[in-house]
């Protein structure tokens, strides 16, 4: 169940930080997609190495093995690029407030050290540009809220949590960094983690459903069969090709497609056309 959690909340960290990435538009024909949110299976592919590469040095014990897990997955090795550079000066801030007595006062002003002294968190609203002589009005650079994010999404013991198999994802959003905020900075707040923690509470569920099913459908196979272990990642961490389930589990392509074969004659996944990723089409999928 820990690894179940702490793999679904690596998913829903890449699509909030998907949501509030400044992302180039990449992938066939400039197009990242429709599943440029689900990790894995976005065209974001260097933009995904870095968010893992970096959760897998920064986040707690599950976490990491969560993000070194997928890496391997995507056959791709850890990257240290200086990309999440503001992740990690927010969570330099972040550490230096902590322990935490009031979770909600800690946040409010460790937020409120970024949007004063970090001025490319800030959302800046509009600019004018000139171009040929003319002047235009256009939206101005995103800030770094995704940054924020990440890194509030690293530290679950500020709510007492400890190294629990969980992240808060988006606790940071970019209202909270509106030059002009549209409500007081506490209540944005306290809505971000409201949001957050329902989440999380998602993700249970859904993970706790989704493995009694597989208990139940799979009772009959061996002890050596990984299909188990391939159901619990496509439900949490999503779908995934028969080689990239072979990486993952570090077994032959052939183990991974029995598995896969398997999963297939229980009714709990199939390949998908197109991408031949192996998906669960009968596990509640998480918001």
């Amino acid at each position: 169940m820990g690894q179940g959690l702490a793999l679904a909340s690596l998913r829903r960290l890449w699509r909030v930080h998907v949501r509030d990435f400044p992302q180039e538009n990449q992938g066939p024909e400039h197009n990242p997609g429709l599943e440029a949110a689900e990790l894995t299976r976005s065209w974001y592919a260097n933009e995904r190495r870095d968010f893992l590469s970096w959760i897998g040095r920064r986040g707690s014990p599950p976490l990491a093995r969560a993000a070194r897990l997928a890496l391997a997955a995507k056959g791709t090795t850890e990257s240290f690029t200086s990309a999440c550079d503001p992740a990690d000066r927010a969570l330099a801030r972040l550490d230096a407030l902590l322990p935490a007595r009031d979770p909600l006062a800690t946040l409010e002003e460790w937020l409120e050290q970024l949007r004063d002294d970090e001025i490319d968190f800030l959302e800046l609203g509009s600019e004018e540009v000139v171009i040929e002589g003319k002047v235009f009005q256009r939206f101005a650079a995103r800030g770094s809220a995704w940054a924020a994010s990440l890194a509030a999404a690293m530290r679950p013991h500020v709510f007492g949590l400890g190294a629990a198999p969980l992240a808060l994802a988006g606790l940071a959003p970019r209202s909270l960094f509106k030059a002009d905020l549209e409500r007081p900075l506490s209540a944005l707040l306290t809505s971000a983690i409201d949001a957050a923690a329902t989440d999380v509470a998602t993700d249970l569920a859904a993970v706790r459903t989704a493995l009694a099913l597989g208990d139940e459908r799979l009772a009959g196979l061996y002890a050596s069969s990984q299909a188990p272990a391939v159901w619990q990642l496509i439900l949490s961490l999503g779908p995934l090709t028969r080689a990239e389930l072979a990486r993952a589990l570090d077994v032959t392509r052939r183990t991974a497609s029995q598995a896969a074969a398997a999963l297939d004659r229980a009714d709990l996944a199939t390949l998908r056309p197109g991408d031949h990723a192996l998906a669960p089409i009968a596990a509640p999928r998480a918001s």
